[in-house]
């Protein structure tokens, strides 16, 4: 009988047992010659490895390696804000507890214990509930990716009571203007402002605002490239064309260029605008809520909501209902007619 490493000969043929990271497997080759018998063994030690392989890529990842894999896949899908903000509240909350779980094993307890962490140290519901939604898409990518076939937790999303949105008042709109005028450094901020809440434009609308989109016969302005894609033409009231039109002219394209010769790049009138609401107590009034604002302002004066919203250059109506904030003064003059008709004044 001989003995060949790896083979056996057994009566007539050949046996093979083999071993391949820790796992053994013997059998006859089927096969009376040395060469046919050592290319079988062969063989099977490939097999072995490619079972080994297989069964390795079907263990689902880590919730890390998700993330890995997510971050690099999406480089080019959302903003970097959003990616910086992804990255920091994966690295501090879910990383140090759960990124070395396997995807498919993460619990509701994981969750609601990142959450629990969240809330005592002091952060917001809306934080945790952004948490609870990144560690959601994660998921999903896992599953979309085939190493699970659906959620491993069910954690709802934490109520968040909504605040008022802020607008400017009428009452305090002059002195808003007179704030903005003596505390900007930049004589393009204070019509940038007047133009945002006189039109309704969004900021980039403002700053990107052409000489050549004005009408002086009929005193209107194009919004040449609005995020709708379509046009609208607004009348400018004369209190807003005369500070536009006091600018220089002929020097650029735009009505307000930077020193670059270029549109002044997005967020130019945040901090100006930022110090004056905090000096009036109007609270956290962004860009934004300036064209809120103009809805407001409008819908207050008795302006009919279908202008507002082509104004506003909406396509849905319900979309122009969200940017109408009813003052309180105006809900004031509404409980007094109430009253007035229930003869109860």
């Amino acid at each position: 009988m001989a003995n060949i490493p790896g083979l056996k000969k057994v009566g007539a043929f050949w046996h093979y047992s083999i071993q391949v990271n820790g796992q053994r497997a013997h059998g006859s080759t089927k096969a009376t010659d040395l060469t046919t018998a050592r290319r079988v063994m062969e063989e099977k030690r490939r097999d072995l490895l490619h079972d080994q392989l297989k069964l390795t890529k079907r263990v689902p990842p880590t919730l890390n390696q998700v993330w890995e894999s997510w971050w690099e896949a999406n480089q080019t899908a959302f903003s970097r804000s959003y990616l910086v903000t992804a990255e920091c509240r994966y690295r501090r909350w879910i990383k140090p507890e759960i990124g070395l779980t396997r995807v498919d094993r993460l619990s509701s307890e994981n969750i609601l214990s990142i959450r629990s962490r969240q809330l005592d140290s002091g952060l917001s519901p809306r934080y945790a509930n952004n948490t609870l939604e990144l560690a959601r898409t994660l998921c999903r990518y896992a599953m979309r990716n085939g190493h699970m076939d659906g959620l491993p937790f069910t954690v709802k999303f934490l109520r968040i009571q909504k605040k008022p949105r802020v607008t400017i008042p009428a009452p305090v709109f002059m002195k808003f203007l007179k704030a903005i005028d003596h505390g900007a450094r930049n004589p393009h901020i204070p019509v940038i402002l007047r133009a945002m809440i006189g039109l309704g434009l969004r900021e980039s609308e403002a700053l990107r605002m052409r000489w050549e989109w004005f009408n002086p016969s009929q005193k209107t302005y194009v919004v040449g490239k609005a995020k709708g894609k379509e046009a609208r033409v607004l009348p400018v009231p004369d209190w807003l064309w005369d500070s536009i039109h006091a600018l220089p002219q002929g020097r650029s394209e735009w009505v307000f260029p930077a020193e670059d010769g270029k549109p002044h790049r997005p967020q130019f009138c945040k901090k100006p605008l930022q110090r004056v609401c905090q000096v009036l107590g109007l609270g956290n009034v962004t860009q934004h809520r300036l064209r809120a604002t103009f809805a407001s302002l409008h819908a207050e004066a008795g302006t009919p909501i279908t202008e507002i919203q082509g104004m506003l250059g909406h396509k849905n109506i319900q979309t122009t209902m969200i940017y109408v904030e009813t003052s309180l003064e105006a809900k004031r003059k509404a409980q007094d007619a109430f009253s007035l008709r229930l003869g109860l004044t």
